[in-house]
């Protein structure tokens, strides 16, 4: 049974977190995908946060899971709600590990509290998804899903619901739809290690708040507020060739953008397996710390 953990915040909202690997061992605080939740990281697994003495903590952001709202939120106000958090967990400096839509909230941590960082490191991170980099470069599909996000909101909670029935498919039918769908590297890793149950408990803590995760979906497609130029603290991007949810030329836009990022291209992977197949070299670039 997942071990759900609550912070309350200095505003009143009540944050969910969830923590993976050993508890004493070195600090990351991992930001999940959009939409999704603190139970993110059991797609990786544990076996490999503990072979590199890694303690995940795992919170979901504003109305995704059993996190309250934030109305009207930026990337910005993310970073007061990790150091609430980090200060609640006796936690001084932390890596951080932003995946896919986690990406933002991890350039606005480098970019305004780096004297609490250990390292920064993103894989198939995401931008803003209406910039003709990633436009162009999309699959229709998700297409249609950031069109609708951007122009027609009230329709959002529509298309979320019908992600959300997933779980409801048989595990026959998924697996049919994600090996027609997915890139060859990505159903092979989906295939492993109970993640198709772990998806759909994922997706079961994910949508409790509809309303909640169409504010969150939304987010990606507002500018981020700050601009790329100004993080001076060091991010390293992971990226797959293949992948066909977040396009790589998303980051080859950002990486030239920001001083002292750069970027590690996985030739053969998609969205999924770049984190999963490559977390060792992930893992030990988290351990680097960036020089005081």
């Amino acid at each position: 049974m997942t071990d759900f953990r609550f912070l309350t915040l200095p505003d009143g909202r009540r944050l969910s977190y969830v923590e993976f690997g050993k508890s004493d061992g070195y600090p990351v605080m991992y930001f999940h995908g959009t939409p999704s939740s603190c139970l993110e990281p059991a797609m990786i697994g544990e076996e490999a946060f503990l072979t590199h003495n890694l303690r995940i903590v795992s919170p979901s952001r504003p109305g995704m899971g059993q996190s309250d709202r934030h109305g009207k939120r930026t990337f910005i106000d993310w970073t007061n709600d990790t150091i609430a958090l980090a200060d609640h967990l006796g936690i001084d400096k932390f890596a951080i590990l932003g995946y896919s839509g986690g990406a933002p909230y991890t350039l606005a941590c480098a970019l305004k509290i780096p004297d609490r960082l250990l390292s920064a490191v993103i894989v198939a991170g995401a931008g803003q998804m209406n910039q003709p980099e990633v436009w162009n470069n999309l699959g229709l599909k998700h297409r249609i899903f950031w069109k609708v996000a951007d122009k027609f909101p009230l329709l959002l909670p529509i298309m979320l619901k019908k992600m959300r029935n997933y779980r409801e498919m048989s595990d026959e039918a998924i697996m049919t739809r994600f090996e027609q769908n997915m890139p060859k590297a990505d159903f092979e890793t989906f295939k492993q290690n109970n993640r198709l149950s772990l998806s759909k408990q994922g997706v079961e803590e994910t949508f409790r708040d509809m309303n909640g995760v169409a504010m969150d979906v939304r987010l990606p497609i507002r500018p981020l507020g700050f601009e790329l130029g100004m993080i001076r603290f060091p991010v390293t991007f992971f990226h797959g060739k293949e992948d066909r949810t977040v396009p790589i030329q998303v980051v080859e836009w950002m990486v030239p953008r920001i001083p002292h990022a750069r970027l590690v291209t996985c030739p053969n992977d998609g969205h999924i397996s770049a984190i999963c197949e490559h977390f060792d070299e992930i893992a030990e670039t988290l351990l680097n710390k960036v020089p005081a």
